[in-house]
C-alpha cells in the first residue's frame, strides 16, 4: 500500500517529467484552441482570466462573440482590445467557434 505522501511525491515527479516526454509529441501551443491565424491573439488575450476550454465550448456568431467581448469589458473588467487585435480575435472565433461549433473539443 502506498502512503499518501509517497503518492503525492510520485504525482509531482510525473508532472515535472511530463514535458520531457512530450517533446516528441509536442502539445498544442494554444491548448485546445485550433492552431490557425488569430489563435495566438485569442489565447493570450483570453486565458489571463479563464481557460481556453471556456472559449472552445462556446458556439456563437461573430455578433455573439462581439457582444460577449463587450459584456466582459463592461461587466467583468476585462481591458479592451485594440481595434485591430479585436478584429483578428473576432475573425478567429467566428471561424472556429461559431454556432455550428466545428471545433468543439471531443473528450
Amino acid at each position: 500500500m502506498t502512503r499518501p505522501h509517497a503518492r503525492a511525491t510520485l504525482f509531482s515527479l510525473a508532472l515535472l517529467l511530463a514535458p520531457l516526454g512530450a517533446q516528441a509529441d509536442e502539445p498544442p501551443e494554444f491548448g485546445v484552441l485550433v492552431d490557425a491565424p488569430g489563435a495566438e491573439e485569442t489565447y493570450y488575450g483570453c486565458v489571463a482570466c479563464h481557460s481556453e476550454m471556456i472559449i472552445a465550448q462556446q458556439g456563437l456568431t461573430r455578433e455573439g462573440w462581439d457582444d460577449m467581448l463587450v459584456w466582459m469589458v463592461e461587466e467583468q473588467g476585462m481591458p479592451e482590445f485594440e481595434p485591430e487585435e479585436r478584429d483578428v480575435i473576432l475573425d478567429y472565433l467566428a471561424t472556429h467557434y461559431n454556432v455550428d461549433r466545428p471545433n468543439f473539443p471531443q473528450q
